[in-house]
Order: C-alpha cells, then sequence, then structure tokens
C-alpha cells in the first residue's frame, strides 16, 4: 500500500490531497579525504604547524689504497615547512521571516489548527538542518583542498579578507606539454612504468593508479595494450570494470601484471562559487600514482581564538561550532570552523600528473 496523502480544502471549497515533497540533494564526495589522509588527525594548541624533512641517500663506501683515509661523508640537510592553517566557516541566521512560511511537505489550506506546525516546530526543525549544513559545507571544502593538496601541491586560500596560497612543492607533479602529450597517447604503458620506477627509486612502490575517465579511454584505445593484455599464451592482465559503491569513490577498471598495477577511474564534481561552475575533485586529463604510505597523510587542526561568557578562549577541533541568540531582533545564528590542512606523510610517496 502507498503512502497515504492529507486532504485539504482551498478557499473556494475544492478537494485536493497534498503527498509527500520531492527533494532532490546533490551528492558529496568525501573520497579523498577518507582515501588519502589515513593517519590519525592532530590538533594544535596553535594557528601554525611546521615539520621538518630530509630525503637520504643511499651511499656506498669507496675502494681506499694503502696508508689513506677516505673523505668524510657529509651528513643530509633537513628542511622546514611551515603553514598556517587555513580558517574556514560556514553560517546560517534564522530569523522569524523563515518561520512565517510554511517548510516543505506543511500541509496548508483548510483544515484544523493542530495540522499547522508552530514556529517552535519549525525552528527546530529549521535549526537541524542548519546545523547539518554547516558542518557539510565546512566538510566539503576541506575535501576540496584536500584534493588539491593530493593533485596540485598548491591549495589556493582565496575568501573574505584572505588571498594567499600554501606550497606543497610536490616533487613528483607532471605536467606533459606540447609532443609529450601526443607521446602519452600513443603509448601511455611506457610512461606509467617510467613513472612507477621513479617512484620505486624513492622506496615507494606504487599499487594503484587512479585516473580520470578521459585517460582510462586512452589506455582502451591503445591497441598495443589491449592486445597484450589479450595474450592467451601469457596473462599480463585483465579488465573488468565494477561500478563504485558510492558518489566518488574510484571505480575499479582492472588490473595489469606489466606494469603490476590496478586501474581505477574517478569523476566526482563539486560547485565552484568563484567560477560559477561545476569541477572535478581530479581533473580531466589527469591520474594520480598511488603508494601504500600516500594513504598515511594527516590533517593538523590549527587553533581557533573566540570569546565565551565574555571569556576568550582557544581551542582546537574538526568542526568547531558557535550559536548565538538575538532577542531583540528575534534571530539565532550558527557558524562552524574549522582550520585543518592536510600534512604529508612523506612528499615522495605519490605522483600527480597531467596528461591530456
Amino acid at each position: 500500500m502507498g503512502t497515504q496523502g492529507i486532504n485539504t480544502t482551498t478557499s473556494n471549497g475544492a478537494q485536493r490531497t497534498q503527498i509527500a515533497p520531492i527533494e532532490t540533494i546533490l551528492p558529496k564526495s568525501q573520497f579523498f579525504s577518507k582515501y588519502f589522509m589515513g593517519s590519525i588527525p592532530e590538533f594544535l594548541p596553535t594557528a601554525e604547524v611546521e615539520w621538518d624533512y630530509l630525503t637520504k641517500g643511499a651511499p656506498l663506501a669507496h675502494f681506499v689504497g694503502d696508508g689513506l683515509t677516505v673523505p668524510a661523508t657529509e651528513r643530509g640537510k633537513y628542511k622546514t615547512a611551515k603553514i598556517e592553517t587555513p580558517r574556514y566557516q560556514h553560517r546560517k541566521v534564522l530569523g522569524l521571516e523563515d518561520m512565517k512560511s510554511r517548510q516543505p511537505g506543511e500541509p496548508y489550506g483548510s483544515m484544523p489548527v493542530s495540522m499547522f506546525k508552530t514556529l517552535q516546530e519549525r525552528a527546530a526543525r529549521l535549526r537541524f538542518e542548519d546545523d547539518v549544513e554547516c558542518v557539510e559545507a565546512v566538510s566539503d571544502l576541506r575535501e576540496i583542498l584536500t584534493a588539491k593538496f593530493i593533485m596540485e601541491g598548491v591549495i589556493d586560500v582565496i575568501g573574505y579578507g584572505v588571498d594567499r596560497e600554501i606550497d606543497y612543492n610536490l616533487p613528483n607533479r607532471i605536467i606533459l606539454l606540447g609532443s609529450d602529450i601526443a607521446n602519452f597517447k600513443d603509448n601511455p604503458q611506457g610512461f606509467l612504468k617510467r613513472w612507477i620506477s621513479n617512484l620505486k627509486r624513492l622506496g615507494f612502490r606504487p599499487t594503484e593508479v587512479i585516473m580520470s575517465p578521459e585517460v582510462w579511454s586512452l589506455f582502451e584505445e591503445n591497441e598495443k595494450w589491449i592486445k597484450q593484455l589479450d595474450n592467451r599464451r601469457i596473462e599480463k592482465g585483465e579488465i573488468a570494470p565494477v561500478e563504485e559503491i558510492e558518489y566518488g569513490a574510484p571505480a575499479y577498471m582492472g588490473k595489469a601484471r606489466d606494469p603490476f598495477i590496478d586501474f581505477y577511474t574517478q569523476e566526482s564534481e563539486y560547485y565552484d562559487d568563484i567560477s560559477g561552475t561545476m569541477k572535478r575533485h581530479l581533473p580531466a586529463g589527469s591520474l594520480i600514482l598511488v603508494t601504500p604510505q600516500a594513504k598515511r597523510n594527516r590533517y593538523a587542526y590549527g587553533a581557533i581564538d573566540y570569546m565565551e561568557n565574555g571569556q576568550f578562549k582557544s581551542v582546537s577541533g574538526e568542526f568547531i561550532r558557535e550559536e548565538w541568540h538575538d532577542d531583540r531582533a528575534a534571530t539565532s545564528e550558527i557558524l562552524v570552523t574549522s582550520r585543518a590542512v592536510p600534512v604529508p606523510s612523506n612528499i615522495n610517496s605519490w605522483l600527480s600528473a597531467t596528461v591530456m
């Protein structure tokens, strides 16, 4: 049996039935936040975070003649990365004007007074929805800056009263230009094997490659690579696509034996309010070579200063919620703030490339 609607009467006495409202909620992706940020987050007592990093070589001993001593090997030097954690917020204000009109699905027309929602009931529903929206809006922006961190190594911090960038100086960031784009189309496997070898020289073994559907199409259209997979005498891989489980999750496409790697595609989108257009978290024509270490990055949450009950306070957390009420203006507002910034486990542990 279907859901029973609500019978109402119009001002001229006509009967009608109001059924449940139809609500469309745009899907949201948290893939980059979950997949690449697997280590325990850190909650800082300050707004700035810094860490030292260095890359050690593998020096060899030297042959030396009798009576001589080999020169001393210099010690490796470290560098220090320093980031001011970006602050981002979402705010909602609830006033009487918001509650004067009925909410979606709320009955209207000629009916008993008990059928109508009170101001308190409308306010409770709207306040709950505002809470959810604020947390999700902050979480969605964190997802975008995490994708930027992984793919480009640069986060543009542009907003109200702020315009700066955070540059991680990704060492394995590749952008193909000119003839290299055509060469990649002719031999994507060759480029992939070379990049995998580069990561292995640094001590990291890629196990997955996540790419936009456009890049996967280049592999599928490459007859040499497909023919190699279809070799009946030597099994070098297979194409067996599996649909993604949730929005934003990578879809499994297949695996190869030369090189040894699993192939995935990913194509979630978000609305960019600066350009007014939809954009991909993983831009079209891009790919990421992923190693197990690349999934061990973490968030650092900078401290947020605020006032509560006339006292200045400093606190660090994933989502900092504040609420105010103004009796004279008959309004209440909710503000959710975060200062999350990605911190790499090892900046050398993945490779990102733009190939189209």
